[in-house]
């Protein structure tokens, strides 16, 4: 089946039924277990970073900045039956960047240290065997899907950007209920598969586009997304031999220790978490004095 035929299948599935579930998730599972421990860690980075400063746009848009040259490698190396054109995202974050920084930001703009490192490693990786760049490009795209929609779409709320209707805040909770519901039954019954993707909450998507969060929208349903590049990954992966196998695992655990040097890059996070913490103990000071001399 062909790219275009394969969108026009997907799209018209009943929009109650998931596309995930027509995808084999046995080798999905089976890459999530070799990557589970440099994800988390990944994961804990990230969190740890970006906990007030998300709603910033100076760390925000450095992020952007830190790791478009990874996703335009993998644009302009990888041929479209491995990366189709509906996920490629350099000119969305091009256009970001135009956005925050103005027209002419690239007369500036340099590759840093890292990011430079990172794309040295790439270029081998590539010249070794482009299936094993695809294993680059698996995580960060399947990462722009998942991470990627959450964090813009808290940033946005963060920012007021997003006049959210009652059904979307219903949603919301739903979803935080049912990751809540998760982690307790995982927590009370060990013998719990937690690498089990199908019971995994899908981050809700980001359904508008203001101007300057290109980069983090798509179009095309998430769900569909994900199980197109699943498809891809399963076509590939699964006539591997225990060779390939072997070094596509340890360079996809590579994507993300080699991540973790980005993230370490990114400017202002440090200054934006110190400004919200100040606010929010003035704040805080604020209802304390006001409740003291409503009890006068």
């Amino acid at each position: 089946m062909s790219a275009t035929e394969e969108t026009t299948a997907d799209s018209q599935m009943p929009e109650n039924v998931e596309d995930v579930e027509f995808v084999d998730m046995a080798f999905t599972k089976e890459l999530r277990k070799a990557t589970k421990d440099v994800h988390n860690l990944t994961d804990v980075l990230v969190n740890a970073k970006f906990a007030l400063a998300l709603s910033d746009d100076e760390v925000w848009y450095d992020g952007l900045l830190a790791f478009y040259e990874l996703y335009k490698f993998f644009e302009t190396h990888l041929p479209e039956r491995l990366l189709p054109k509906e996920f490629r995202r350099t000119a969305a974050f091009e256009r970001d960047f135009d956005y925050f920084y103005g027209s002419d930001w690239r007369k500036e703009y340099e590759i840093r240290p890292a990011v430079q490192k990172y794309l040295e490693h790439l270029e081998k990786i590539a010249a070794q065997n482009e299936l094993l760049l695809f294993a680059y490009s698996y995580q960060m795209y399947m990462a722009l899907m998942s991470g990627g929609q959450m964090l813009q779409k808290k940033r946005m709320i963060a920012r007021k950007l997003w006049i959210f209707s009652k059904s979307d805040d219903e949603e919301q909770q739903k979803q935080a209920d049912k990751e809540a519901e998760l982690a307790t039954a995982r927590a009370a019954d060990g013998s719990l598969n937690q690498d089990d993707l199908e019971a995994r909450p899908m981050p809700a998507q980001v359904t508008i586009c203001p101007p300057g969060c290109e980069a983090t929208y798509f179009p095309e349903k998430i769900s569909v997304l994900k199980a197109k590049l699943r498809r891809v990954f399963n076509n590939h992966y699964g006539a591997f031999d225990d060779d390939l196998r072997a070094a596509f695992i340890e360079e996809s655990r590579n994507v993300f220790r080699l991540n973790i040097e980005v993230v370490r890059t990114i400017k202002g996070v440090n200054r934006a978490n110190l400004r919200k913490l100040a606010l929010a103990l003035i704040f805080v000071s604020s209802i304390v004095v006001a409740v003291k001399f409503a009890l006068k």
